[in-house]
């Protein structure tokens, strides 16, 4: 928002983020779709044609669906931290390149050091990664199913509750202090 001078717009106008975070759904699964389709042409050119085998399709849009609350709340953590800091390349370089790690979104919980499946257990992140994993591959979660789509849906709408917390306290922060840098002006 910063970079298309949008958030001048929002501030201005006292109307929420909501609309506009609601608004580039659409684009962003578009994307999404486009990404998905060139990767599966990329894989298909290396090494023939890969066949699409759902291992359980009901699991795998309810992990599908859980990013959408996860990625909501993650986006307006990093929302929340651009506005108090100015700074933006730091901030996404370090926690792109750790998150994936991190969370088990590269490999499998169970193929993980158990300290580093412990830390994921405690993301939101890992247990939309697990039911993915299972619905399209059939690997198994660490935890029960039940127990991962529970936890995960827990976890992800603690972790949207937050982002909401954080974004709005760092927004109202701004509107009373003023911004820290010029970055953001």
């Amino acid at each position: 928002m910063i970079n298309y001078g949008v958030l001048e717009y929002y501030i201005a106008s006292n109307s929420g983020f909501l609309s506009h975070y609601l608004g580039i759904i659409p684009v962003l699964l578009t994307w999404l779709v486009i990404a998905l389709g060139v990767n599966y042409i990329a894989l298909t050119l290396l090494f023939g044609l890969v066949s699409m085998v759902m291992h359980d399709t009901i699991i795998f849009l309810i992990g599908l669906a859980n990013p959408l609350i996860v990625l909501v709340g993650y986006s307006l953590i990093l929302g929340g931290t651009v506005i108090s800091s100015g700074v933006t390349g730091f901030v996404f370089d370090m926690i792109g390149f750790i998150l994936p790690i991190a969370t088990g979104g590269m490999s499998p919980l169970s193929k993980l050091p158990e300290a580093m499946r412990n830390f994921a257990l405690l993301t939101p992140f890992s247990y939309l990664a697990e039911l993915i994993r299972y619905g399209m591959l059939g690997w198994t979660p660490v935890l029960d199913t039940v127990a991962t789509i529970v936890r995960g849906y827990v976890y992800g709408s603690a972790f949207l509750t937050v982002g909401i917390l954080y974004f709005k306290y760092q927004y109202r922060k701004i509107l009373r202090e003023g911004v820290r840098a010029a970055a953001l002006w």
